[in-house]
């Protein structure tokens, strides 16, 4: 039986296509061979996402043998079906609590490190030919009340915010906000797929359709199980966020939490649909809510509109959910609410019970690394924490990744009742956005 996380079984299926607006909009991927048989490598990375891959391009780049095992084809995951925005999250604690936790130093230092990074990931779109699809300066922060808009203005260090002044009309930017930079639009599969290249290009090998069946310590080697074959390697960076799953190695149960969010793609908006809201430009957008919708318009002139959704990622509940995110379009945008959503999926971000991403060794002495936990915004931090796993693994002290960042995540008493936290969690946000 293939090791899966805490949702329903049909979320961990790779051989189900995800029916997204990327899938339809992207052209095909190359051919990209499964593992066969039996390999070395110094590095087995166990996700082909945006960090698994971002961790393998660094380490071949430093001439280290990095072999990527993803389960499904390059871009089936939330890599390849995000809502495309690279921005400046990745952590879902309060700027007091991130600073009571960390200190100033160090917070500076994480946000500074993700600024510079997002420009030199907004140039490698550009240099790998996907300058078309990066849309925006900065990614938009709308208040959903009067109290939420202040201090907006402020900007993390390494960013720059500039602001938004409230529509007037009766839509989600009626309180105004704040555009952060840098940060931007891209199409989430495309970008992959060129992450998957590049680290090719580097050295390293890319095995989609190689899902780890099995984890055997043999010594001080690790030999990962797939369907055709199997990978012997010294060192192990798990980076498989919210897929990971129970039962694969002990090291790894109950540290990620996988959180269900929605996506809705609409037909072309029409000129008199977007004259409605013409706040709404190139610049990606998301609320200030705990439980928050993020939206952006595609170059295509599509909606783009996403959402938290049920807890366990249920086929059974999918009608439900796609309705949901139609209400939540007409209560925020209300004149694109006649826009119909031609496409609809959804999937897991991982969150973890720190509220902050994880990079680090799960195991210093057995050489398992991790690289997880980006809470819904994989494109910048996912890249980020891949890159800094890699140097981790091939040698630098710990101290270099940031301590917003920095170590695995706690495990989860009885993690098998994720979804019950989750729920309650939930439930519990969205009063407190209520009264915020």
């Amino acid at each position: 039986m293939m090791p899966r996380g805490p949702l329903a079984a049909e979320i961990y299926d790779t051989a189900r296509p995800v029916p997204s607006w990327w899938e339809a909009s992207a052209p095909p991927d190359r051919a990209r061979p499964a593992l066969e048989g039996e390999r070395t490598a110094e590095v087995a990375i166990i996700g082909g996402g945006y960090a698994g891959l971002s961790a393998a391009r660094v380490l071949a780049g430093l001439g280290i043998e990095a072999v990527v095992l993803e389960a499904g084809a390059i871009g089936w995951g939330a890599s390849g079906r995000n809502g495309g925005i690279a921005g400046p999250g990745g952590h879902k604690l309060s700027d007091a609590a991130l600073l009571r936790r960390h200190g100033a130093g160090e917070v500076t230092r994480h946000y500074a490190l993700l600024a510079e990074h997002l420009a030199g990931l907004r140039e490698f779109c550009v240099e790998t030919g996907l300058g078309d699809q990066v849309q925006g300066a900065g990614e938009m922060v709308l208040a959903h009340s009067p109290r939420a808009a202040r201090g907006l203005d402020a900007a993390p260090p390494g960013f720059t915010a500039r602001p938004v002044a409230p529509s007037g009309r009766a839509d989600v930017a009626r309180y105004g906000g704040a555009v952060v930079s840098p940060a931007f639009g891209i199409h989430p599969l495309r970008l992959v797929r060129a992450l998957a290249d590049a680290a090719a290009g580097a050295g390293a090998a890319v095995l989609p359709g190689s899902p780890v069946m099995a984890w055997h310590r043999e010594g001080a080697q690790h030999r990962l199980v797939t369907p055709r074959g199997s990978l012997r390697a010294r060192t192990v960076l798990v980076a498989t966020n919210g897929f990971t799953p129970d039962g694969l190695d002990p090291a790894l149960d109950g540290r990620a939490v996988p959180v269900i969010s929605n996506i809705a793609v609409t037909r072309p908006l029409t000129g008199d649909e977007r004259a409605q809201h013409p706040w709404l430009g190139a610049d990606p957008a998301a609320d200030t809510r705990n439980m928050l919708s993020y939206f952006r318009l595609l170059p295509e002139g599509r909606l783009l509109f996403g959402m938290r959704g049920d807890v366990t990622g249920a086929d059974a509940n999918t009608a439900t959910m796609r309705q949901r995110v139609i209400r939540r379009i007409a209560q925020q945008l209300p004149g694109f609410a006649e826009a119909e959503a031609e496409y609809f999926w959804r999937g897991p971000i991982c969150a973890t019970a720190r509220l902050t991403p994880a990079v680090g060794w799960l195991d210093r002495t057995a050489r398992v690394a991790c690289a997880l936990g980006w809470h819904g915004s994989g494109i910048g931090m996912g890249t980020l924490g891949g890159r800094l796993a890699a140097g981790l693994v091939a040698g630098a002290p710990e101290a270099e990744i940031p301590a917003p960042m920095r170590g695995p995540a706690p495990r989860l008493p009885l993690p098998g009742l994720r979804p019950v936290y989750v729920a309650v969690a939930m439930k519990l946000l969205a009063m407190q956005d209520r009264v915020t």
